[in-house]
This record gives structure tokens, C-alpha cells and sequence, in this order.
């Protein structure tokens, strides 16, 4: 029987490169009407295996599927997949990490740098007109008197940590996943959360989303930041509490931030962030590169045909056990 492969979600117009992927082990691959879970069930109740993007995957969901046994993720993240329920139903679950670490560390590191240098008030300034130089940009020290914060030390945490080490004074880093903080950390000083906050000038985040990491950055841990320190996520808007966030720019107790990830995406046009002038705001693309556009496409289907021939994959659940 041919393998049956459901791609649920997405904002891809072409999956060709998923097709003729899937063709070596002889797959068809059927796109679901919509992202609700009676929508995904209808096609996929018989399915082998899903393509998941960023629908929910939920336990309800899972229990209805009769014959699955992968879930493959374009994503990094894997919060949208209840890993539990996929693992008593005996489904092995992958992610796709590292896929464009280059990129997002490329992104977080312009971010910084754009607020260290005050691009957003200086172009401001100067389209307006006005032509104050150094007025513009004082205070500003410099870089390397300063403390770059990595909060999250997995692949695009460390490679924003090598890149910008040589330019700033001190890398500081917290990771809360014991495995990959007991690690050699070079070229960052593994320190507190609390101690990450109160000692950086620019804070990074680069951390999955999770209960525990829901939030995490909410009005007591913004508290703890220094009033001219700059706050720069590449990772999920949900990380931070944005009503929090804005009352600390707002209210001048951060100086600023750099933000490619939001709560509600696409960003809302009245939402304050587009009108703050502390903040720069990108449209969640941090990822992007064509290099990293086709491995997003190419390295899920991939694993669905690994996993298929009997290769290994790394799971992030174990069906079964």
C-alpha cells in the first residue's frame, strides 16, 4: 500500500520540492482543506504520516489518526505537537533545528546592532529633516565597554554568542536545559537568570516556546533590566509579555528593543509597537535566506523518507517507550 503523507498546514503556494522528495519512497502527498482539527481528520485519518507547519496537533486530534506513524515539523518549535499523546499512540515526532541558525543569528545580531547605533532615531531625525549628529546619539558608549545577554544557549543562542563576542566586552549567557548548559559554553560565562537580566546591555532571546518559557519575560524579570539596556527577540513573540513590555518602553525603564517575533502575527496595524519610536520592528523573518527557504522545505520530507527506509532520525518524543 502506498504511503498516504498529509501536509496540514502552511504558507507554501509550491511543495514541489516536498513531491519529488516523497517520490523516492513512492509517497503521495495530500494537502488539507484548512488547519482546524476536523479539517486535518478528514484527509488524514488514514494518513502515515504528517507535514506540520503550525497547526495544532492536539491529543484529540492524534487519538483520531488510524494508521500515522510520523509527525514531521518544518519548525524549530514543537509546542503546536502534544508529544505525550503522540507517543502513547506510538507516533515518532521530528523537528527541524539548525535550519537557519545562520540566518537568525545574522538578524539578532543587525537588531542589536541597529539599536546599539540608534538607527531607528537617527533615520527618524534625519527624514525629518533635522541634522543633529552626535546630539542624536548621546549617550551611547561604546560597544566594547558593553554586555550582550543570551537568554537560551542551544544552536542560534551560541552562534549569536561567537559572532558577537569579538565586537562587545563580556558575553553572558543562562540556559535552563541542564544538558546543553553543562556544556562548554565558550565564548559566554554561564550565569543566573536573574544575574542575566541585571547585568546586560542587550538582552537576546533564543529560547523555544513552552509553559515554562510562556511569559518568561514579564513585568517582574523586565523589572530587574537595566533602564539602558536594549531587549532583542528572534525567537516567539510569546516569550515576552507585550503589555508589559510596551508600560517598560513606555515609561522609560528600557531603552529599547528589536523585535522580529509578536504575540499576534501578522502584527496588528494599531498595535503600539508600530508607532513606539524605541522600537524596531521586522515581519518574523529572521529565518529567511533562499539557502534556508529550501532546507525548510526539503528537510522535513526528508525525515519522513528516512524514517520510512528504517534510517535513523532524532525524535522528540519515544513512541512506544
Amino acid at each position: 500500500m502506498a504511503i498516504k503523507v498529509v501536509l496540514t498546514d502552511g504558507p507554501f503556494s509550491d511543495i514541489s520540492i516536498e513531491r519529488e522528495i516523497l517520490s523516492k519512497i513512492g509517497a503521495s502527498l495530500l494537502r488539507a482543506p484548512g488547519s482546524s482539527v476536523s479539517e486535518i481528520v478528514a484527509l488524514a485519518v488514514d494518513a502515515d504520516a504528517l507535514l506540520v507547519c503550525w497547526a495544532d496537533i492536539p491529543a484529540n486530534l492524534i487519538a483520531q489518526l488510524k494508521r500515522c506513524r510520523f509527525i514531521s515539523l518544518y519548525t524549530a518549535g514543537f509546542n503546536n505537537v502534544d508529544l505525550g499523546a503522540a507517543a502513547e499512540a506510538g507516533i515518532a515526532v521530528s523537528n527541524n533545528p539548525g535550519y537557519c541558525t545562520d540566518e537568525v543569528a545574522t538578524h539578532t545580531l543587525s537588531l542589536l546592532l541597529a539599536c546599539h547605533r540608534r538607527l531607528f532615531l537617527l533615520e527618524d531625525r534625519v527624514k525629518s529633516g533635522i541634522w543633529e549628529p552626535v546630539a542624536s546619539m548621546q549617550p551611547t558608549p561604546s560597544l566594547k565597554e558593553q554586555t550582550v545577554g543570551i537568554l537560551g544557549y542551544g544552536r542560534n543562542g551560541r552562534q549569536v554568542a561567537e559572532w558577537v563576542a569579538p565586537l562587545c566586552g563580556r558575553v553572558l549567557a543562562h540556559e535552563q536545559d541542564t544538558k546543553i548548559s553543562s556544556q562548554n559554553s565558550a565564548p559566554a560565562e554561564m550565569v543566573s537568570l536573574d544575574q542575566l537580566l541585571r547585568e546586560s546591555d542587550y538582552l537576546s532571546i533564543h529560547l523555544p516556546l513552552d509553559s515554562s518559557t510562556r511569559h518568561m519575560l514579564g513585568r517582574d524579570a523586565l523589572a530587574k533590566m537595566k533602564p539602558t539596556a536594549y531587549l532583542v527577540n528572534t525567537s516567539r513573540g510569546l516569550i515576552i509579555d507585550e503589555e508589559a513590555l510596551i508600560e517598560a518602553l513606555r515609561g522609560k525603564k528600557l531603552a529599547g528593543a528589536g523585535l522580529d517575533v509578536f504575540t499576534t502575527e501578522p502584527l496588528p496595524f494599531d498595535h503600539p509597537f508600530r508607532t513606539l519610536p524605541n522600537v524596531i520592528i521586522t515581519p518574523h523573518v529572521a529565518w529567511y535566506s533562499e539557502r534556508s527557504e529550501y532546507l525548510l522545505h526539503a528537510n522535513a520530507p526528508r525525515k519522513i523518507v528516512d524514517f520510512f527506509e528504517g534510517r535513523p532520525v532524532k525524535l522528540l518524543n519515544s513512541p512506544g517507550g
